[in-house]
C-alpha cells in the first residue's frame, strides 16, 4: 500500500511538471497550409515575399521611425506578399532592425468568444525559427486592469498571433512580445484598455495589428453588393482605411456601423485608434503599403509567379460570382517620419503610384464600355497622400508616337481625381489626335507626371533643363496674358539647349520665337513620372 501511494505521488508530481512546462512554452501549432513547416522552406518563403515587396511595393522610410504596422493574417500563399510590404519597412537594406525591443501584438479571437483581452500564461512562444520571449513585465502591468485576463485555450488555437512571428523574426534582431487576443469590448472600455497599453510603450516599441479587412461572400454572411462587386468591396474598405489613416476612432466606428464591414480585427483597430488619440509616439503619419483581395491573388498567382497587373486588376462580376468568397488584405504603417520632408517622388508609396496608373488605365477603358463603372468606384483606395491637391499630366503614346497629352499645372481637386479627369481628356478630347478606340488599348502606353507647386524665378538663366518644367507668361497688347508650358522631360528628350527651349516655348504660346527675351514672366516646377505597371 505504501508503495502505491509513493507511485501516485510521483505521478502527480510528474503531471504537474508536464503541465507547468506546457505553460512555459507555447509551441507553434499551425500546419503547412499556413506557412512552411521546415526552416529552410520558411526562410525561402520569407525572403521571396520581402524581395517581391521591395521590387514592386517599395517605399522610402526610416526603419527606426516605424511605430505601428497593420498587416493581414491569412496563409502566406494569400497574404504573405501584403504582409511583407509592411514588414519590409522595419529593415535597413535587408539588415534586421536592432532598435525595436518591445513588440505588442493585437489580434482578434477566431475560435473562442469572450469579453475583454486574453493575455498569455506562457513565458515563451516557439516555432521552427527559434524561441521568442514574452515580456512578463508588460503582462504583469496589464493584469492590473480587469479587462486583461488569462483565458484557457485561446492562444493554443489562435492563428493570428503565430502567423506574424516568422515575419517579426525575419525583420527584427532581438525582441520580446506582448501578444494580446482581443475579444468583445464594450464601448466604454476602449479608453481604459488604451490607457493600460500606453503604460507599456517605450521608445523601442512596435505595435502590430493583425487584421484582415472585408470578408465577402455567403460563407461570411456579407453580400451587400450585386453589381461591380470588387469595386464596391474596395470602396467600402477605403472608407475604413481612410478613417484609420486619419487616426479617428469615431469615424472608423461610424464606418463599421454604416457599412457593416466584416473586418475581423475591428476591435483591435479601435483600441489602436483610441490609443493614438493619446499620442504615445508623438506625431505619426500613415502610409499605405499595399491592398488587394484573395480573389485577385487567386487570379494573379501561379506558384511563385505573381502577376502584379492581375493582382491590381478588376474582376468582372460574371467571374467574381464564380469565386463566391473574398477576403481583403491591407498593409499600413504609421511612422514618426514626416512625409512632407521626403522628396516629392518618395511622398507616394509605390502602391499609391501603381494605383494611380491603374486608375488612368481603367478610366480610359471604362469610357469605351457599354456598362460603365461609376466614377467613384473607379477611384483607388484613397489615402491622405492621394487626397492632397496636386497638378498632373497624363501622356498617351502608341507605338512610340504621341497619342495625347493633357494636364493641369495647378489643381484645386484631389490628386486621384485630377489623374482620372486628365486621363479621360487626354484620351478623348486632345484635339491634336483622334480619340482612343478599343483597338488602341492593347498598345497604348500611359505615363503620369505629378507636379510640384510652380515657383517664380527672377531670371530665365535660373532654369535647369531636365529638372525644371517651365511656364512662360507674357502680357499681350489687348491686356490679356498668353502662356505655354513644357514638362521637364521635353527639352532634354529633344536635345534642346536653353535658347532653343525658350524659342519653342514662345512659339507654343503663339508668340514670335524671340518673345521670351523681353517682358516675360517665368515659373518653374518639378515633376516625377509614373509609368506602366511591371
Amino acid at each position: 500500500m505504501f508503495t502505491k501511494i509513493i507511485y501516485f505521488i510521483l505521478f502527480l508530481l510528474n503531471f504537474n511538471n508536464i503541465y507547468s512546462q506546457e505553460k512555459i512554452t507555447l509551441n507553434a501549432h499551425l500546419n503547412s497550409g499556413w506557412y512552411p513547416q521546415d526552416k529552410i522552406s520558411l526562410e525561402n518563403d520569407l525572403n521571396f515575399y520581402i524581395k517581391k515587396a521591395q521590387e514592386v511595393f517599395k517605399l522610402k522610410t526610416d526603419n527606426t521611425q516605424v511605430k505601428v504596422i497593420i498587416t493581414p493574417h491569412a496563409s502566406y500563399y494569400y497574404s504573405g506578399l501584403c504582409a511583407a510590404t509592411s514588414y519590409q519597412t522595419l529593415l535597413n537594406k535587408n539588415i534586421k532592425n536592432s532598435n525595436i525591443k518591445n513588440v505588442i501584438i493585437l489580434c482578434p479571437s477566431h475560435n473562442k468568444s469572450f469579453s475583454g483581452i486574453a493575455i498569455p500564461e506562457y513565458k515563451n512562444f516557439k516555432n521552427i525559427l527559434g524561441n521568442i520571449k514574452v515580456n512578463l513585465n508588460n503582462i504583469n502591468k496589464l493584469q492590473e486592469n480587469n479587462n486583461f485576463k488569462f483565458i484557457e485555450n485561446v492562444f493554443e488555437a489562435e492563428h493570428a498571433i503565430e502567423i506574424q512571428l516568422p515575419f517579426l523574426q525575419h525583420t527584427i534582431e532581438n525582441f520580446e512580445i506582448t501578444p494580446l487576443v482581443v475579444g468583445n469590448i464594450l464601448e466604454r472600455d476602449y479608453k481604459n484598455i488604451a490607457d493600460s497599453i500606453k503604460n507599456i510603450i517605450d521608445n523601442n516599441t512596435l505595435i502590430v495589428i493583425s487584421s484582415d479587412f472585408i470578408h465577402y461572400g455567403l460563407d461570411y454572411g456579407y453580400t451587400p453588393f450585386n453589381i461591380f462587386i470588387l469595386d464596391n468591396i474596395k470602396n467600402t474598405d477605403t472608407q475604413a482605411l481612410y478613417a484609420i489613416g486619419k487616426q479617428s476612432f469615431i469615424n472608423f466606428s461610424n464606418t463599421i456601423k454604416k457599412t457593416g464591414a466584416t473586418i475581423c480585427g475591428q476591435n483591435c483597430i479601435k483600441i489602436l485608434l483610441k490609443l493614438l488619440e493619446q499620442k504615445p509616439f508623438g506625431y505619426i503619419e500613415p502610409r499605405l503599403t499595399c491592398y488587394y483581395t484573395s480573389a485577385q491573388l487567386s487570379q494573379a498567382r501561379n506558384n511563385y509567379n505573381i502577376n502584379i497587373n492581375k493582382l491590381l486588376a478588376d474582376i468582372p462580376d460574371n467571374i467574381f460570382n464564380n469565386i463566391k468568397n473574398s477576403v481583403s488584405y491591407a498593409g499600413l504603417i504609421f511612422t514618426a517620419e514626416k512625409n512632407s520632408l521626403l522628396k516629392e517622388e518618395d511622398q507616394l508609396t509605390e502602391y499609391e503610384k501603381l494605383s494611380l496608373y491603374n486608375l488612368a488605365k481603367r478610366t480610359i477603358s471604362n469610357e469605351l464600355q457599354e456598362n460603365k463603372v461609376p466614377v467613384d468606384l473607379l477611384y483607388p483606395v484613397t489615402t491622405i497622400s492621394l487626397d492632397k491637391n496636386a497638378g498632373a499630366f497624363v501622356t498617351l503614346e502608341k507605338n512610340g508616337n504621341l497619342q495625347g497629352c493633357i494636364g493641369r499645372i495647378i489643381s484645386n481637386q484631389e490628386l486621384y481625381k485630377t489623374v482620372e479627369e486628365m486621363a479621360k481628356v487626354a484620351a478623348f478630347n486632345d484635339t491634336r489626335f483622334n480619340p482612343v478606340t478599343k483597338e488602341d488599348l492593347e498598345n497604348l502606353e500611359i505615363s503620369i507626371s505629378i507636379l510640384t507647386q510652380p515657383k517664380s524665378i527672377n531670371n530665365y538663366n535660373d532654369i535647369i533643363l531636365g529638372k525644371h518644367g517651365i511656364i512662360l507668361k507674357k502680357p499681350t497688347k489687348s491686356g490679356y496674358w498668353t502662356s505655354s508650358v513644357f514638362l521637364p522631360e521635353v527639352p532634354a528628350g529633344l536635345g534642346w539647349n536653353l535658347q532653343k527651349t525658350l524659342e519653342e516655348l514662345s512659339l507654343k504660346a503663339g508668340l514670335d520665337k524671340d518673345a521670351w527675351q523681353q517682358d516675360c514672366n517665368f515659373e518653374v516646377f518639378e515633376s516625377f513620372k509614373i509609368k506602366s505597371i511591371l
